[in-house]
């Protein structure tokens, strides 16, 4: 007995091995910049922009945000590879529990 696989079928079967085995870039962060309610919300759950000011960029001054006082009607520039990358790094010095 057999049973009919559309093209479809096996391309889509294909292509979800294909991610199990890494054979598929994922997403990449390189070049990307978001802002830092994006950052807060990505990267500091749950607290929001005004901790992440205060607790991360104004403490450590990171290299990966544009400008860390912005002025009035500008917005933050974070660059998410190397922000994604310093997070992972800097992990256990930043105060977590700071209000």
């Amino acid at each position: 007995m057999q049973i009919p696989v559309t093209k479809e079928e096996r391309k889509a079967e294909f292509m979800e091995f294909a991610k199990e085995l890494h054979l598929v870039p994922e997403d990449s962060l390189m070049g990307k910049t978001i802002g830092i309610d994006e950052f807060a919300k990505k990267y500091c759950k749950p607290h929001g922009k005004d901790w992440v000011k205060a607790n991360i960029l104004y403490k450590f001054e990171p290299d990966w945000c544009q400008d860390i006082h912005p002025g009035p009607g500008r917005g933050f520039t974070i660059f998410e590879k190397p922000a994604a990358k310093w997070m992972e790094e800097h992990r256990s010095e930043i105060n977590w529990n700071a209000k």
